[in-house]
């Protein structure tokens, strides 16, 4: 049997072009045709600019569209499609989760799929001509209707979520299509190369942030973990930040009585708190004549007097010159009492911060045995910070860590500088945090209520009592962490085992967050460590890095 042999190929034939499917030559003909609407526009854009782009024959045109306006609309309605299917259909998706919907609304709306030069010149080139196609017209209407449909539900949602029912969801909606469509606007003039997205993306992402502070990252903003300053910035940053932020010192009821101070190291000074008998003095801890400590325990009872034995001078409770030599006095800084609680200012020249709210409630009495205590830490006091915020005040339960909490209240208020939390404990792994969900399951109206005020306080109010945590700056990549615990004197049997539950949980939540923070600050510091891509910021964080790039005066 004569096997089949190919016939040997003659020197110098051309080898035979493989034929595309039906289904491939319409869609390399709507593509070329959109390159030469790109190039020319709809009115100069022929049959025979786009057979020459596709590289295919005019009669291929007649075969899959009757006219040129058959496939000019065949092109416009591929746009509108791949536009539902790579913006609205993924977007829609995720419209229960309004934040993620709009980052991700804003990525794919300007992503080069979508918004390359080519394709958004020709749906301007389109609306442009518009009015003299109905088909044209009835296409980018249809496309324009649904994405504004969409993102006024977004934003809606985005309302309802924030809590600022006072604001106008279509004013809002408009505001964000306007941003999108300038930027588009900007693509369709630019060389491809020339555009900047990461910067468009900026620009939308800040918009939202301006419009719901808390909730969206303000890109461009450098982050803790993005960036460290030199040490010769070091002082500038501190000062900047700090210099005139309220610190916390203490407790009301820790000097009650006439001599009674405290002292506390805050990030810009060290301060003096006397009890002067009619009312609570604040002064930079610091001899006139030499910045060594007046006093030096974290409290005590002083005679009728502060003194300098070094130098024999001596200063009334209020801090007036006493003794024989000369002295300007000791240098009085701001202070203010809050929920029970000794805030002081170097500055001394703000309003008050709006604390815990206890409108009508009197401060209860705490146990005398307050415990204070130190710890330094091997991390910068900004990624100390967002450690803090990241796992002290969860978007929901299970972000916390060692203890779940019910959904939280979570509240930012760019103005104050401030952010509140209130939950309910509901378990955990440990036994613990499981007899602790079930104690609150058992009394009602227990909650957790958390506090963060600008720069580096958290707040932590609890049926047996409150804690803080205050981190102060000492050196690049150094900080000191302050922790204050109080528990009412007042507490009943159900309180008090509250409290042995949460200290035991407290001990361990301190111990994480400092060994995290350290180990965090010690990888930024490793090369070779890739982060896994851009990823939204918790509304916590996300809100302290607003705060930290807000100009020092702002909000205060």
């Amino acid at each position: 049997m004569k096997s089949r042999r190919a016939a040997p190929r003659r020197a110098g034939a051309r080898t035979p072009r493989p034929r595309l499917s039906a289904g491939r030559q319409r869609q390399r003909l709507i593509d070329a045709c959109i390159s030469a609407l790109h190039i020319y526009g709809p009115s100069r854009t022929t049959v025979a600019k786009v057979v020459a782009i596709a590289r295919l024959s005019p009669g291929i045109v007649r075969f899959y569209f009757k006219s040129k306006g058959a496939m000019l609309v065949a092109s416009l309605r591929f746009l509108a499609t791949e536009f539902e299917q790579q913006v609205l259909e993924p977007v829609g998706s995720l419209r229960h989760s309004p934040v993620q919907a709009l980052q991700k609304m804003v990525e794919l709306y300007l992503d080069p799929a979508v918004a390359s030069t080519r394709k958004v010149s020709v749906w301007y080139a389109f609306w442009g001509e518009a009015t003299a196609r109905e088909e044209y017209l009835e296409i980018c209407g249809q496309k324009d209707q649904r994405f504004a449909d969409m993102v006024l539900e977004l934003i809606g949602r985005m309302i309802e979520e924030s809590g600022q029912r006072h604001l106008d969801a279509d004013a809002i909606a408009l505001g964000l299509i306007g941003v999108l469509e300038m930027l588009w606007q900007g693509f369709a003039f630019q060389a491809e190369e020339d555009i900047d997205r990461a910067a468009a993306r900026r620009r939308c992402m800040a918009y939202l942030s301006s419009v719901f502070p808390g909730h969206f990252p303000a890109h461009g903003i450098p982050s803790a973990r993005d960036s460290q300053p030199p040490p010769m910035n070091f002082a500038q940053e501190r000062a900047r930040c700090f210099a005139q932020a309220w610190q916390l010192a203490g407790h009301l009821q820790e000097i009650g009585t006439h001599g009674d101070y405290l002292t506390v190291a805050v990030a810009t000074s060290r301060a003096l708190v006397v009890h002067d008998g009619a009312q609570l003095r604040a002064f930079h801890n610091n001899c006139p004549h030499q910045p060594h400590a007046l006093a030096m325990a974290r409290r005590g009872h002083l005679p009728g007097a502060v003194s300098c034995a070094l130098h024999r001078l001596s200063f009334t409770l209020d801090g007036r010159s006493a003794g024989p030599a000369e002295s300007a006095g000791l240098v009085e800084m701001g202070s203010l009492i809050e929920a029970g609680l000794i805030l002081v200012n170097p500055a001394g020249t703000l309003a008050a911060p709006a604390l815990h709210d206890r409108t009508g409630t009197a401060v209860r009495a705490i146990d005398a045995a307050g415990v204070y205590t130190e710890f330094d830490v091997a991390a910068d006091w900004k990624t100390a910070v967002e450690q803090l915020l990241l796992h002290r005040l969860p978007e929901h339960e299970a972000a916390g860590g060692l203890d779940q909490f019910s959904l939280p209240a979570f509240n930012v208020d760019p103005q104050q500088r401030l952010i509140s939390w209130r939950a309910t404990p509901a378990g955990g792994e440990s036994w613990s945090a499981q007899r602790l969900g079930a104690l609150v399951r058992g009394h009602a109206g227990i909650a957790w209520e958390r506090q963060y005020l600008w720069p580096n306080l958290l707040l932590e109010y609890r049926p047996d009592g409150l804690s803080a945590i205050q981190v102060l700056p000492v050196a690049p990549g150094h900080s000191r962490w302050q922790c204050f615990d109080y528990r009412y004197a007042t507490a009943d049997a159900a309180e008090r085992a509250i409290g042995f539950l949460a200290g035991r949980l407290a001990c361990r939540a301190l111990r994480l967050d400092i060994d995290l923070a350290a180990s965090t600050q010690q990888g930024m510091a490793a090369p070779g460590y890739a982060a896994d891509g851009p990823r939204p910021a918790v509304r916590a964080v996300a809100a302290f890095r607003e705060f930290l790039a807000a100009p020092p005066e702002a909000g205060l």
